[in-house]
């Protein structure tokens, strides 16, 4: 009795941890699904193109985040495609193959994939890649595409397993053969070898974006993707598990596609948990567009901007943006000081808010009202601005339209979002409805002017604003914008998805037979181009080659784009080393995205979303407004410091406000209630009196 007690005693522990580490091996592939593994396989795949180089410099954060969205999407994507294949395969038997023997199973599994992998070839075969094509066979084609590689995983895993199941069928004491991982440790090594390969090819090709990106850190991220991934599947296969027996209880006669239905409504709740995140992340930024910056609390006192107290335009319905492009206008002796001659006139800046008014129709009166009252089209020069989602207008555009008109100039502009631009993209329509009604508002009061009298009408849009701004004519040739009295425009960082752009590069000879518009990387192409080019150009899209916001969009999921042609082909500061892949691509130009916008108050460059170098040669040229040489020094000069003065200002006045939020809760929890404010006040002016440096650092 004792020694049967110890012997138990001493095999129960033994059992035990066999258990374990069998469940432990089953839950890395054995115990899943031929769908589990194939998904489980991709997405740890996945993470070795992700780290391929980009336009912009990569942090090791932006290749985390990266390398998790591209292995989240490939586990979902794959995980409906192979599901959806099975589905198929067992409709077309009736599913008489589940109790067959392993040899039976395995050849229906091999070949069933096989054979819905050479369609879905074919298919994607049939629909070659046009850059004129609609959406929706470009969409067609890849589907299949990536459909025939998810079918060629399956056939190579399933004739992994489908042999293991023979061995264990024909000796059962080989067991083990069937316990042993496949599907992740391949794919995690895949991924291990492609790191260790982009790298050396990235700097056999000087392309430095990942030159940051630590491989050890690397190697550590795609660990922790390979453990995310094993879990956002085990939550989407509880979930998709437990709809799919729900239907097959519910409805015997559709278990064959219970499956598939099981993981669409698991993605499904995903998605809604995301979609719901978003939301909740565009109402803080709507709060925070609204929100009134301490350096700017106050209305401008000149009567030429709008918010002033003489404006049509309450200063509360400004949004941040608005407020800062009003305060920020120029003074007479400002233009005076830099120019080295009198200044003309007081610049005008009209500034119409989201919050101004609801409607549209009241928004283009209301900026119509403020134009006419500022006496903007006695002005030598109008322009008509669009601004950023977030209803930003480039300040450097305006000092140095200021600055070269003497002040003799005026700029309209309609905010559409208080969102960043990538969060606006919804609200284009209604920002291209608007600036079409403002556009026939400012033409129709110019044609009842005599020509003579008329101010030269000049157009500007950055980024979101070039796409809201072009796309008035996107159905239209250039001769449409000569009707509308349209002198000259500048548009920096047109997005890919300008509708007028895309006609013009695609058919310019129809579009701008005379040759109006150029698109150009710098000022220096620009002077490049032969005289009598240069001389018909009276529109400039300015576009860097390592922007990704003119290169960013549904094209790059559905095509291999031109700037990722041949090597040999691409344009500068382009890297050389990386491939295109559809999702890989279109996720990583992503993240180029925000790294491209990065910029240093006051330090202007010539990389990424960064026009500000070019942009005061390209108003003496685009809207020929001639300056000396001296003068076009001293305006850049001035635009640098102005910049860096403004950003400044900022800063301190916002920790200004915080120490002063700070004072006043101290004060609340000493009981001191009567006069905190002033005294509040009190403290910081001594504070400030007595530390001057710490004030303008």
């Amino acid at each position: 009795m004792s020694g049967r007690r110890q012997r138990t005693t001493m095999e129960g522990p033994t059992t035990g941890l066999a258990f374990a580490l069998d469940r432990a091996l089953g839950a890395l592939g054995p115990d899943r699904s031929l769908t589990e593994r194939v998904a489980m396989f991709a997405a740890a795949a996945s993470v070795g193109p992700s780290f391929e180089p980009g336009l912009q410099p990569r942090r090791t954060i932006d290749q985390a985040i990266a390398t998790g969205v591209i292995a989240a999407t490939t586990l979902s994507a794959v995980t409906v495609a192979e599901s959806a294949i099975e589905s198929v395969a067992r409709l077309i038997t009736r599913g008489r193959t589940d109790t067959s023997s392993a040899s039976a199973r395995l050849a229906f599994t091999v070949g069933s994939n096989a054979l819905i992998g050479a369609a879905a070839e074919g298919l994607s075969r049939a629909l070659p890649p046009r850059e004129d094509e609609p959406f929706r066979r470009g969409a067609l084609r890849v589907a299949a595409n990536r459909t025939a590689r998810v079918a060629g995983m399956a056939t190579a895993l399933s004739a992994v397993m489908g042999a293991s199941d023979l061995v264990n069928e024909k000796a059962a004491s080989r067991r083990w053969l069937t316990r042993i991982p496949v599907a992740l440790p391949l794919g995690v090594g895949l991924s291990a070898w492609h790191i260790h390969r982009t790298h050396r090819s990235a700097a056999a090709m000087d392309d430095s974006t990942i030159a940051n990106v630590s491989p050890l850190t690397s190697v550590g991220i795609a660990a922790g993707v390979g453990a995310g991934v094993i879990g956002l599947q085990i939550g989407e296969r509880l979930i998709a598990h437990g709809v799919s027996r729900g239907i097959a209880r519910v409805a015997p006669n559709y278990d064959s596609v219970s499956n598939p239905l099981g993981h669409l409504v698991a993605l499904g709740l995903l998605g809604a948990g995301i979609y719901s995140g978003y939301e909740y992340a565009v109402r803080r930024v709507e709060q925070g567009g609204a929100a009134v910056e301490p350096a700017y609390e106050s209305p401008a006192q000149s009567p030429m901007v709008s918010g002033s107290p003489q404006s049509l335009v309450p200063f509360t319905t400004l949004s941040r943006e608005g407020r800062r492009f009003v305060n920020m206008a120029l003074t007479r002796e400002e233009i005076t000081a830099v120019m080295g001659e009198p200044a003309i006139a007081d610049p005008i800046r009209a500034f119409v808010g989201l919050d101004t008014a609801t409607e549209v129709e009241d928004r283009v009166d209301i900026l119509m009202d403020e134009l006419i009252r500022t006496g903007a089209f006695d002005r030598s020069v109008l322009c008509f601005a669009s601004p950023t989602g977030s209803g930003y207008i480039n300040y450097v555009l305006a000092e140095a339209l200021e600055y070269m008109t003497l002040g003799d100039c005026a700029i309209a502009t309609m905010q559409y979002s208080m969102l960043p631009s990538s969060m606006s993209l919804t609200r284009t329509a209604l920002a291209v409805e608007q600036n079409r009604d403002l556009m026939h508002a400012i033409t129709g009061y110019l044609r009842g002017m005599q020509p003579e009298r008329r101010p030269k009408f000049v157009l500007f849009g950055e980024s979101l604003g070039a796409l809201t701004m072009q796309d008035i004519w996107r159905r239209r040739t250039v001769d449409a914008m000569d009707r509308d009295f349209v002198h000259s425009s500048i548009f920096l960082g047109t997005p890919s998805a300008t509708e007028f752009a895309k006609s013009w590069r695609l058919n310019p000879d129809k579009v701008d037979p005379e040759g109006k518009v150029v698109e150009v990387d710098d000022f220096g192409e620009y002077v490049c181009l032969p005289d009598e080019q240069r001389a018909a150009v009276r529109h400039v899209l300015i576009s860097h080659y390592d922007d990704p916001i003119p290169k960013f969009g549904t094209n790059i999921l559905l095509r291999r784009p031109w700037w990722l042609g041949p090597v040999e082909q691409r344009p500068p500061r382009v890297p050389k080393s990386t491939a295109w892949r559809p999702g890989v691509t279109f996720v990583l130009t992503a993240v180029d995205l925000v790294n491209a916008m990065e910029v240093v108050p006051g330090t202007f460059g010539r990389r990424g979303h960064d026009y500000r170098e070019d942009i005061a040669r390209f108003v003496s040229a685009a809207y020929d407004l001639p300056v000396t040489p001296e003068q076009m020094l001293n305006i850049e000069r001035a635009l640098r410091e102005r910049e860096l003065e403004w950003a400044q200002k900022r800063v301190v006045t916002e920790q200004v406000a915080r120490a002063r939020e700070a004072l006043l809760r101290e004060f609340k929890n000493w009981g001191v209630s009567s006069g905190s404010d002033q005294q509040a006040d009190a403290v910081l002016r001594q504070i400030l009196v007595e530390t001057p440096a710490s004030a303008s650092a």
